[in-house]
């Protein structure tokens, strides 16, 4: 039906778009793309006059960059059914429903690069060819912390001084979307952290980066990375089919598919595990935790050892 041939609609979109956001969030959805989307969807409707959601609407604004991935289209087409699916029932004739599979696309995920113990060891121990000292500490300390704790890399750089609670031996991190939790660590990681605020030049303020640089300030995220990459190639780490090259983050990844590992070779409750898991890396949606059982080989083999010794059993 054409926008002229339908009544008067009730629905203010914009109003509409604010208690549907609202309600998303309340219900635990956090929708990280979905406000700005909405709001660029609707300044478009308000700079042609349109007074309502059409499916061509739509479709027109999640294809508005036609050399954009496909799955960047879904999103953007996702953005603007849930709003429309919302208003429809409010108003039927304020908004069309979406028909789903109008955009095809399925997302892909680079496998991560899994870092045996050795290789981190290797590349702890390599960092002896930064320079300054104090530098080559910072880095070696992040490099630890990361795959002792499965943080993200980014996280780990905006720690602060007073996240470090040594008393009770965990670490406040600031996760995506801001979500905080807390990560709890091992008396020696502790030992380590303590020790190395020692190091720091000058005094540091509660707000101060736990992971610091040569002159006391915040360790600079960009030369660190540079750094890493640097003591890739140093220590010869190859890089492999589908993954690519050695990452930082790939410290997170090799945490969780350890423990899902040692879970499994232990004969541990590895649903429970899992779970925890989630958990302890700060995942909004479980979905992501569960992407490494089919994203590691190595995960999967010790998933297909369990089952065999399974069916062995009377």
């Amino acid at each position: 039906m054409a926008e002229s041939e339908r009544g008067t609609m009730s629905v203010d979109l914009a109003s509409a778009a604010d208690a549907y956001l609202a309600d998303c969030h309340a219900r635990g959805y956090l929708l990280a793309d979905h406000g700005w989307l909405i709001a660029a969807f609707l300044a478009e409707l308000t700079t042609r006059g349109a007074t309502m959601i059409t499916a061509s609407d739509a479709l027109a604004f999640a294809c508005r960059v036609p050399q954009s991935s496909k799955c960047w289209q879904a999103t953007r087409l996702r953005a603007v059914a849930g709003l429309a699916g919302y208003i429809h029932d409010l108003d039927p004739e304020a908004a069309d429903l979406i028909p789903p599979g109008l955009i095809r696309a399925r997302r892909t995920r680079r496998l991560p690069y899994i870092y045996t113990h050795e290789q981190i060891d290797q590349l702890m121990t390599a960092t002896t060819m930064l320079a300054p000292p104090l530098f080559a500490l910072s880095v070696r300390v992040l490099i630890g912390l990361l795959a002792v704790t499965g943080m993200r890399s980014g996280e780990a750089f905006a720690l602060n001084v007073d996240d470090l609670a040594v008393d009770r031996a965990v670490l406040s991190v600031t996760g995506k979307y801001d979500k905080q939790r807390l990560v709890p660590l091992h008396p020696s990681t502790v030992e380590v952290l303590a020790a190395y605020q020692e190091q720091r030049p000058g005094r540091s303020g509660p707000d101060s980066g736990l992971l610091f640089g040569p002159r006391g300030g915040r360790l600079n995220e960009k030369k660190a990375r540079a750094a890493f990459t640097l003591l890739v190639a140093s220590c010869g780490l190859p890089a492999r089919p589908r993954c690519g090259s050695a990452r930082l983050h790939d410290l997170r990844h090799s945490f969780a598919v350890h423990t899902l590992m040692d879970a499994h070779r232990d004969g541990a409750d590895a649903d429970a595990r899992l779970a925890t898991l989630a958990t302890f890396l700060g995942h909004v949606e479980p979905a992501n935790t569960y992407w490494y059982l089919s994203a590691s080989p190595e995960l999967m083999a010790a998933v297909a050892q369990r089952s065999q010794t399974s069916a062995r059993r009377p």
